[in-house]
């Protein structure tokens, strides 16, 4: 469904009550006639109106105060509108769903504000109705919330603006972590929100990484870039892993962050040496048996292994001697289809078992670091990791309840130049915009949740 931007704007009290005024550029684009009765939406909000004509050549509609009162507009100016079948639609309306409002109007949604600030900023070219609530700002009643919209003011200074809005068309979720996302009005709200009024929510929740991996190992296009994985495995399963690859990763299989990995390597004549973070801290140790090593990381009787699964260890390439992953971060476009928004080397910190930012690691351009490890064949496995990026992506998709629209994965490739995914992030951070040569990138993956949003909303 095509839409085109109009200038929305009040219609004085001297008009009939329930009558619209279109354009005549919108009356003839459309085929409106005058005098017929259409439905009006925006977001959950409907009503009935006449149609009148105006004598002017650009794309306005006028609305007199109680269409506008029974849709709940939240502000005049420019949006989108769509005409199918004696159907006015304008908005679309979408909405990001979080929690943690601080009740700071400069600054609602504390330090992740600026990263809600970038989103609807981005949306600005497409003009939808664009905001962000919690649970705790809909009145179910009135089937109203309570929307923080960022808009310039009387001066031109963009601010936060606290206005009524209806429900929306299209939820982009933002819940920051798994705790938040089991409270119980987290989940009420969404409940209701796709069940009372058929609203489109996609990337609800976080990834498992071990139901993530069932999804993708016997995946006909996918297959071939899971390391072998196991889920509560016992020592000997761990035993039977180290024989075959030297090299292991225990990971938490509910975990982020790379919070409680283990790296554990095997040497015939060493022992088992295992490397993790402990706070601040790089720690390497060395036990003589696997049995020792096990349970002095889980217990006497292993009570935590359980609640971790075992991976194959893959000797990542590396850049000064440290290991390296990829970030590749994807969206669907306005097409709904899987685009690499961006991607990012992260080098590993000296003596650490991951790539994240937080334990010493670093950023680096995928160009950089593929032309260092690879020289002369960097775009060839530029392209190797962008194709396998989106076959994981659209592979994962089809084994998943609800929509994605955005995805992070972590992607390793090998000194023989296969390619690895090692997690898939629902709710991904931005942390790879931050480099100077991925900030325009930074700005269209933000633009790409509006334009998906839109997808979904059948506004293009």
């Amino acid at each position: 469904m095509n839409s085109v931007i109009c200038r929305i704007l009040p219609l004085s009290t001297k008009a009939p009550a329930q009558a619209i005024l279109l354009s005549q550029s919108l009356m003839k684009k459309w085929g409106c006639l005058p005098g017929q009765s259409i439905k009006i939406k925006v977001g959950n909000k409907t009503c009935i109106a006449r149609v009148a004509g105006l004598k002017k050549p650009s794309s306005h509609i006028y609305l007199p105060r109680s269409v506008t009162n029974q849709l709940s507009l939240p502000y005049f100016g420019s949006v989108r509108a769509s005409y199918t079948q004696k159907n006015l639609r304008i908005g679309p309306v979408i909405a990001i769903l979080t929690t943690g409002f601080t009740g700071n109007p400069s600054n609602p949604f504390g330090s992740r504000s600026v990263l809600f600030r970038n989103f609807l900023m981005a949306a600005q070219e497409d003009k939808p109705f664009f905001y962000v609530f919690t649970p705790e700002m809909v009145d179910w009643n009135s089937q109203l919330t309570t929307g923080w919209f960022y808009q310039p003011d009387s001066q031109g200074s963009y601010r936060w603006v606290k206005r009524t809005a209806p429900l929306p068309d299209v939820v982009y979720e933002r819940v920051p972590n798994r705790k938040t996302e089991s409270l119980p009005q987290v989940k009420a709200c969404r409940e209701r929100l796709h069940n009372l009024i058929r609203c489109q929510i996609f990337n609800q929740g976080f990834f498992n990484k071990w139901t993530v991996h069932e999804k993708l190992r016997d995946h006909e296009w996918a297959a071939e870039h899971i390391p072998e994985t196991y889920h509560s495995p016992s020592a000997g399963v761990i035993r039977e892993m180290l024989e075959r690859h030297q090299m292991v990763y225990l990971k938490p299989s509910g975990g982020s962050l790379g919070l409680g990995i283990f790296r554990i390597t095997r040497h015939p004549r060493s022992g088992y040496f295992c490397r993790f973070r402990n706070g601040d801290s790089n720690i390497l140790r060395r036990f003589a048996s696997l049995d020792t090593m096990l349970r002095h990381l889980f217990g006497p009787q292993l009570t935590r292994l359980p609640r971790y699964l075992v991976q194959q260890g893959i000797r990542l390439v590396k850049y000064d001697g440290r290991s390296v992953d990829f970030r590749v971060h994807m969206h669907k476009d306005k097409q709904g289809e899987w685009r690499v928004a961006g991607m990012g080397a992260k080098v590993a910190g000296i003596g650490c078992v991951t790539t994240h930012g937080r334990t010493g690691g670093s950023l680096l351009t995928a160009e950089e670091l593929l032309h260092n490890a690879f020289p002369g064949e960097e775009q060839e496995m530029m392209n190797r990791i962008q194709h396998a990026s989106i076959i994981i992506a659209s592979a994962l998709e089809g084994e998943v309840n609800g929509h994605l629209g955005e995805l992070g994965l972590d992607i390793g490739v090998d000194r023989y130049r296969k390619v690895w995914l090692f997690e898939v992030n629902a709710k991904p951070g931005r942390h790879i915009f931050l480099h100077p040569s991925l900030r325009h990138a930074g700005r269209q993956s933000a633009r790409y949740i509006t334009e998906y949003s839109m997808k979904l909303a059948q506004f293009v």
